[in-house]
């Protein structure tokens, strides 16, 4: 049975327009409770652009500590003023594409 189509809401809000606005992305483990706050300019870099409500089921991030074992919750907002210079950011390092060979089988010479 072919999934049905819904139309996305009107008013949705982008990851480039979270940009525009100088916000950031805060991403919590609710199995290990670890928050990190992204720089959402390197979200639209790895991902592209998509909405905000979309980036942790579209994108397949997992939390590196408990190995994926509990979801990750997605808010916009920096973090606290108290907090700002202990939280743990992160930003992109590098992007590294992997090149991967598909063989074909073929009888005969």
């Amino acid at each position: 049975m072919p999934e049905p189509y819904w139309p996305k809401r009107k008013g949705a809000y982008w990851l480039s327009e979270a940009a525009k606005n100088g916000q950031y992305a805060s991403i919590k483990c609710t199995y290990c409770k670890r928050l990190r706050y992204y720089f959402i300019a390197d979200l639209l870099t790895a991902f592209g652009d998509m909405e905000c409500d979309d980036v942790i089921r579209a994108t397949g991030l997992r939390c590196r500590q408990c190995d994926g074992k509990g979801s990750l919750d997605f808010k916009l907002g920096g973090p606290p003023s108290d907090m700002a210079d202990v939280a743990i950011q992160r930003k992109i390092e590098r992007v590294v594409y992997t090149r991967r060979i598909v063989w074909k089988d073929k009888r005969g010479v």
